[in-house]
């Protein structure tokens, strides 16, 4: 399955401390950091144009250890994106918290000042977290369901579809790991077969549905699962003939506007992993 046809200029890898301060968020931005590929990341993107909510994005080297760096450990510990970071929030803060911060910021670096200063500013990271921060922060344009209990349901879909890239993921890293003729057979079989499973639940799932839950819209919960089953055929997974329903559900939203624009940029010009696709 090919990538969406939209042309577009490949954002730049920021592969450097010193590239990250001069890029760092000036108040008024909001800026979102990720990295081409990612699912987790890919969704955050997708939400954003969903919203319509303006924003820099900063596309990181995940090879040239940049999320290892003081700046970037500063704005997520973990040192993995997505990470939002929200324009300032102009309420004044307390003496104690300008005392606090006054000192941080005469310890930081110039960029990192930018970003520190005696203001209050939202900084969210996991990508569950900054789907639901941005729904509930500006629901405007909603991307989930209004009733308490389709919500509950989108909610749950939404985690569920993390399945998906766990077993897939597994799968991915065993198969890369070991050349053929050092694999065994029956853990390869065993991992194939919980991939197998999964992809038959959310096959189920789809039965008489172009959503997950409903006819017309794609909400959250149908783009953490779209971002995860691309992530599964980019490394060669075949859907058609298996898994109808999930075939026609990812070529449906390939054609997304949301998705079109946000499409990981070395996916358009390289050509994808065949480690999934079975001969």
């Amino acid at each position: 399955m090919l990538a969406p046809a939209v042309d577009m200029e490949p954002p730049r890898l920021v592969s450097s401390e010193e590239e990250m301060l001069r890029l760092a968020p000036l108040p008024h931005e909001r800026v979102v950091y990720w990295g081409s590929g990612s699912p987790q990341a890919w969704r955050i993107l997708i939400a954003l144009h969903e919203k319509q909510l303006p924003h820099r994005s900063i596309c990181v080297s995940f090879s040239s250890g940049v999320l290892k760096t003081p700046y970037f450990r500063a704005l997520n510990p973990r040192m993995r994106i997505p990470v939002l970071v929200e324009p300032m929030e102009m309420s004044p803060p307390s003496e104690d918290e300008k005392l606090k911060l006054t000192s941080k910021v005469a310890e930081a670096a110039v960029g990192m000042s930018r970003l520190m200063t005696p203001q209050h500013r939202t900084i969210v990271y996991e990508s569950g977290a900054i789907l639901e921060y941005l729904e509930k922060k500006y629901p405007e344009r909603p991307s989930m369901p209004a009733s308490p209990a389709r919500y509950a349901v989108a909610q749950s879909r939404l985690h569920e579809a993390n399945e998906i890239l766990s077993v897939v993921g597994d799968l991915v890293v065993y198969l890369r790991r070991f050349p053929i003729d050092k694999r065994n057979p029956s853990i390869v079989t065993a991992k194939w077969a919980s991939v197998e499973t999964e992809l038959s639940l959310w096959e189920a799932y789809l039965d008489g549905h172009e959503f997950l839950l409903d006819v017309k819209v794609p909400y959250l919960c149908d783009f953490t699962l779209f971002t995860n089953i691309a992530y599964a055929v980019r490394c060669g997974l075949q859907l058609d003939g298996l898994y109808p329903r999930l075939a026609m559900f990812y070529v449906r939203l390939c054609a997304r506007p949301s998705i079109e624009a946000t499409w990981p940029p070395h996916w358009r010009t390289t050509f994808g992993s065949k480690v999934l696709t079975k001969t």
